[in-house]
Parts: structure tokens; C-alpha cells; sequence
């Protein structure tokens, strides 16, 4: 009790600090007048960065849990206004580093040792010195949650990352004090569709998340596994024999960020570009999973190999396929300029029709956004993009789609940062061309199809006798009728696997899929056998 008395104490001091409670009240309530929404959709939005800055600097100073909070508002365009959200996206969690010693004491290794005197084998427990050949005591970075040191492993060089010790209790307190204030706050500032139970719940799941090193390992060993046949993208290996709940280790990439902006020429510049975008849209558009965070400072460049890395895997996005195929229709139309199926993508996407919002009007905004997207004038800093146009029309777009559109836009600046000439709508326009998108359709029709493949002969057998039953029959119904009701099952599904067979070379071939030659004649070979098996089934019953 104490301690959460003393942490409210905090939190009052730095909010009159920063003059929250006037700044926010008075925003909302012009906002709630509708003084902001009414200015046309493209136009920057002026007068209120300094309370937007105030807000953040005051999460900043409060910690990680506050500075997770903004993080998680600036992806709700549909309760944070635009300048808000521009301040919000320039959190950084980067702070005053621990001593090694304190980071040191609060970590420790289960380890089976041998007493050199009796042989016995004996539990123990190492610190982090203990385990590593050696580690560099002054950490690479320090963030509000974890530290990361540089160390050497076995002869391999590696990167340590660590929780900070006691982290977990000030997050569980300041999370217990956002339940109590959160609603509070809503009232004071009128905001509509804020519902302050869930906002805390999600801040919890993603706080818990990201204090736990083993899920942002798994996360990286999931992106190994979508980016093992890409020799030009490279993934770090976990060591998981050294990885906990506090901890994580993995291999050391030695090269320089796109942040610090190496020499490079024209063409390095070019295809160094080339390669993050399209490693970015196969993440989106092809595994559904991708960074969330590809600023220049988590891409590396392996100048030697012509390769690149990507760092930090804490934050990720999913995207349903649904979700993911109206994303990429809508962001398709941005980049051809087709107002009529950005509309069509946008509206299907936050599941509404178009009789529930002004259609000329909208219309009219989304026409000026992408005209504006187009002549190259769309930039987060501004606000100028599709979550502002949420926010306007009161559209409840999904968490997934406002993530995934800051993160294009991050690759966008990462790529510019190479070659501040490089047009990412070009390469985005050869990822989305009709031959590309068919051939991704076809793969995921042959991904199902082969689902549906090993599905149909697990339950083979009860298929078959299901359609050999005889059915109920009228009195009227011929000998002939009766047997050729029953027994037509067994010879439709044989009609089923022939197909699948004979469909999958085909289907692989225009799929693009990496399929030996000898598998597109073993899998034909082996649908015809099945299926001539089922018929000799069919005929012998009959």
C-alpha cells in the first residue's frame, strides 16, 4: 500500500508538471465540438503540439508502463486525434543505463556441476560473468524494460538481452493504478468509444509479452522459419540453452544500421532498398506476420554478403487473411491511384457498408489523400493518412491494419534513408502486379487444397461407408434405383482424388511453389492409385 501511494504521488507531480489535466481538457473539449474533424482531411493539423508533446515527455518521465500506454493509444486513431498521435509515435523507451553489477546479481543460470573430489553431481546457479567467456559490462542499449550487453559464447560472438531487475513489480502496481485512474480520465475528457477496461487489459497482455524473452524468441524463430529459403535476408539464431523468462541470447550481427547511413552508391543504394521492401511485403502479404518496429535502426547491412538483418522482434503484427487481403486492395489503390477500389478495400475492411457513412464526402477526402499519396506529400508526421480519415468519419478500423500502416511507413523512411530518391511505390506496384497476386492465391488455394487432401483420406474409409449406405426408399424406387443410389459415393470420391492428383503439378507450376520435378509425377501417380483402389471398393460391393 505504501508503495502504490507513493507511485501516485509520482504520477500527480509529473501530470501538474506537464499541465496535463488543463492541456488535455481543453483539447477534447474543442475536439469535441468538432473544431478539429472539420478542417479538410489533408491539411496538417496545427495549434495543439505542444500539449501532444507535453503528453509525452510526461509518459516518457513516468516509465514503461506509461510510455507502453502511449505507444498503444497512437495505434487508436478512433479516440486519439492526430496531433496526439504524431506526438505519441516519437515515444522511445531509451534511459540512463543500471550498473552491470545490479543486472548481474538479478539474473542466474540453473547449471548441473561435478565435485572434483567425490563425482558427485550437484545443482547451482551462474550469473550472467559465470556463463559467457566473456561480456562487455557496458550495454549496447538500455531501455525502460531490458538492457543488452555484447558477450562471447563458446567462440561465437553474441548479444545478451536482460529484463531489468524488479521490473515486473512496477509495472503490476502502475497497471493496478491505471484501472483506478483510466476511467476517471474519460470522463473528465469526454471521450467516446473509450472503453478504459479494455485499453488496460491490452496494455497488460502487451507489457506481459514483452517481459517475457521467451515469446520474442519465438517470435524470431518463426520468422527463421518464413525466411529459410531467402538467402538474402538474415535472421538471428536464439541460443536457447542460455534463454529464460529474463533473458535472451542470440547471435551478434556485426554491420552498420540503415540509421547510420553507410557510404553507398547509387545502385548499393537501390537494392539495398529493393530487398527490405520486398522482404517486408513477404512478411505482410504472404505470412500474415511481420516486424512491427523496421525503423533504420533494427535493419542491418551485411555490406560483405549483400544481405540484410532485421533486429528486435519484440513487437510483431498478425493480419487474418481476410484482413490481409482488403489491406492489400486498399493499399493497391493507393498506389495506382484507383479511388473506386480503395473504397471498396477501406469500407470492406472496417466492415461497414456504404450506406452507413456520407459517401460523396468520404469519397471526396479519400480522392484528395491518395492525389496528395501519389504526388509523394503523405507523411505520418502530418497525421495525413488513413487513420486520420478514421478518426473523422468515426470508422472503427482494425488495431492490425493502423499498425501495419505505421509500419510501411517506417520501411518507407528506412528506405529513404538509403536513397532518399527510392519510390517504394514502385516496388510495392511490382509486388501487387496481377501475376504476382494470382501466383500468391494459387499457393494458398494449394495450401488448402492439400489440407483438404490429407483430411479427405484420413476419413476415407468413413466416407465410403456413409454414401454405401442404403437409404429409406419408397416402395416405387426400382432395384436398379436402389443400387445406384448407394453405391455413387465411392466412385465420386474417387472422381475427387483423381482431380486433386492431376491438379497439382498444374497448380504448383502457376503457384511458383518449389516442388521437386519428382513430386509432380509421385503425387499424381499416387491420387490415381487411391483412386483406383476406391473403385475396385466400389465394385466389389456392388
Amino acid at each position: 500500500m505504501f508503495r502504490l501511494t507513493k507511485r501516485v504521488i509520482v504520477i500527480l507531480r509529473v501530470v501538474w508538471k506537464y499541465h496535463l489535466i488543463s492541456s488535455l481538457l481543453g483539447f477534447y473539449r474543442s475536439f469535441a465540438k468538432g473544431g478539429i474533424p472539420t478542417e479538410p482531411i489533408c491539411a496538417p493539423a496545427e495549434g495543439w503540439e505542444e500539449e501532444g508533446e507535453h503528453l509525452r515527455l510526461a509518459l516518457t518521465e513516468l516509465g514503461p508502463t506509461f510510455i507502453k500506454l502511449g505507444q498503444l493509444l497512437s495505434q487508436r486513431p478512433d479516440i486519439v486525434p492526430p496531433p496526439i498521435i504524431v506526438e505519441l509515435q516519437k515515444l522511445q523507451s531509451g534511459v540512463a543505463p543500471l550498473p552491470f553489477e545490479e543486472i548481474n546479481r538479478s539474473v542466474t543460470f540453473p547449471c548441473e556441476c561435478v565435485d572434483e573430489t567425490t563425482g558427485e553431481t550437484y545443482s547451482t546457479c551462474k550469473q550472467l560473468e559465470d556463463v559467457f567467456d566473456e561480456i562487455n559490462k557496458k550495454p549496447l542499449a538500455s531501455g525502460s524494460i531490458a538492457q543488452i550487453y555484447r558477450a562471447k559464447l563458446e567462440g561465437n560472438e553474441v548479444v545478451v538481452k536482460v529484463l531489468k531487475p524488479g521490473i515486473e513489480r512496477v509495472i503490476d502496481a502502475d497497471l493496478r493504478l491505471l484501472r483506478l485512474m483510466l476511467p476517471v480520465g474519460a470522463r473528465l475528457l469526454r471521450v467516446k468509444g473509450f472503453d478504459p477496461e479494455l485499453i488496460v487489459d491490452e496494455l497488460s497482455t502487451m507489457l506481459k509479452n514483452e517481459i517475457d524473452m521467451r515469446l520474442e524468441a519465438l517470435h524470431i524463430e518463426r520468422f527463421q522459419r518464413n525466411f529459410k529459403d531467402w538467402e538474402k535476408v538474415v535472421i538471428p539464431r536464439v541460443y536457447w540453452e542460455f534463454t529464460n523468462n529474463r533473458v535472451i541470447v542470440m547471435d551478434f550481427i556485426k554491420g552498420p544500421t540503415v540509421g547510420s547511413r553507410p557510404s553507398l552508391s547509387e545502385e548499393q543504394a537501390r537494392y539495398y532498398a529493393n530487398l527490405i521492401t520486398k522482404a517486408f511485403l513477404q512478411m505482410v502479404y504472404v505470412d500474415g506476420f511481420f516486424h512491427a518496429d523496421p525503423h533504420s535502426g533494427n535493419i542491418i547491412l551485411l555490406l560483405e554478403d549483400n544481405k540484410i538483418a532485421f533486429l528486435d522482434f519484440g513487437a510483431v503484427g498478425r493480419l487474418r487473411e481476410e484482413v490481409m487481403l482488403d489491406a492489400l486492395e486498399v493499399f493497391y489503390a493507393f498506389f495506382t491511384g484507383d479511388v473506386s477500389k480503395a473504397l471498396k478495400g477501406f469500407l470492406q475492411l472496417v466492415n461497414i457498408t456504404e450506406k452507413d457513412i456520407d459517401l460523396d464526402s468520404f469519397y471526396a477526402d479519400l480522392d484528395e489523400l491518395i492525389e496528395k499519396f501519389q504526388a509523394g506529400r503523405y507523411e505520418k508526421g502530418q497525421g495525413d493518412n488513413l487513420a486520420r480519415l478514421s478518426l473523422k468519419y468515426k470508422l472503427p478500423a482494425p488495431r492490425a491494419f493502423v499498425v501495419l500502416e505505421r509500419a510501411i511507413l517506417l520501411v518507407e523512411g528506412s528506405c529513404n534513408n538509403l536513397y532518399r530518391y527510392y519510390d517504394i511505390k514502385e516496388a510495392i506496384a511490382e509486388q501487387f502486379s496481377v501475376q504476382e497476386l494470382l501466383k500468391q492465391e494459387i499457393k494458398r488455394g494449394v495450401k488448402r487444397l492439400s489440407d483438404a487432401s490429407v483430411k479427405l483420406v484420413r476419413n476415407l474409409p468413413d466416407i465410403i461407408d456413409h454414401y454405401s449406405e442404403y437409404r429409406p426408399l419408397s416402395a416405387q424406387e426400382s432395384t436398379a434405383e436402389r443400387r445406384a443410389s448407394a453405391s455413387y459415393g465411392p466412385y465420386l470420391v474417387a472422381g475427387i482424388i483423381a482431380g486433386i492428383g492431376l491438379l497439382f503439378p498444374i497448380c504448383t507450376s502457376l503457384g511458383g511453389l518449389d516442388v521437386t520435378p519428382q513430386a509432380n509425377v509421385f503425387v499424381p501417380l499416387v491420387a490415381l492409385v487411391l483412386a483406383a483402389l476406391v473403385t475396385l471398393f466400389a465394385n466389389s460391393r456392388d
